[in-house]
């Protein structure tokens, strides 16, 4: 298993060779970055390996990297959280109060009751897969938002030497 010191010491490598304008693989960058961000240990890591950086540059490509990540992940926050607040939520306020209608239809005798306890049935189920849905899509965003301020928090660290 790769231990947390060995990412962090392999992205400082990466950004010496950027830093020396020799190519590197993003996908692969993102992915040390990421785990760095999501590992409890990853500031301590990070800050461990910046202590053997001597070169200014290697650490500004760092900090650029982290933030080009920590605006990915905003990306992937709006472009998640955006259903949720346009589709499911509308979708899920209708449904409940369309059940809550056929509940006061049936009670007033205007439709029958076992069609209205069907029809409630009916809807409030849809409204609760519809919440079900936008509390999944919510918690998907709000990882992606703490990713950011993580991400954003290791590039500071860059620059606090």
């Amino acid at each position: 298993m790769i231990q947390i010191d060995d990412i962090a010491g392999g992205i400082v490598r990466h950004a010496g060779d950027a830093a020396m304008r020799s190519d590197v693989d993003w996908d692969t960058i993102r992915a040390g970055l990421l785990a760095l961000a999501d590992h409890p240990g990853g500031h301590t890591a990070l800050k461990t390996a910046l202590e053997r950086v001597n070169d200014q540059d290697v650490k500004e490509v760092l900090a650029i990297w982290f933030r080009q990540a920590a605006e990915e992940q905003q990306k992937s926050e709006r472009k998640t959280k955006r259903p949720a607040e346009t589709g499911l939520g509308p979708l899920q306020t209708t449904l409940m109060g369309l059940s809550g209608a056929a509940v006061i239809a049936g009670l007033a005798g205007t439709i029958a009751l076992p069609v209205a306890a069907f029809v409630f049935a009916t809807l409030a189920v849809g409204a609760g897969a519809a919440w079900f849905g936008r509390m999944k899509l919510l918690g998907r965003a709000d990882q992606y938002e703490d990713r950011a301020k993580t991400l954003n928090s290791l590039a500071k660290l860059c620059h606090n030497d």
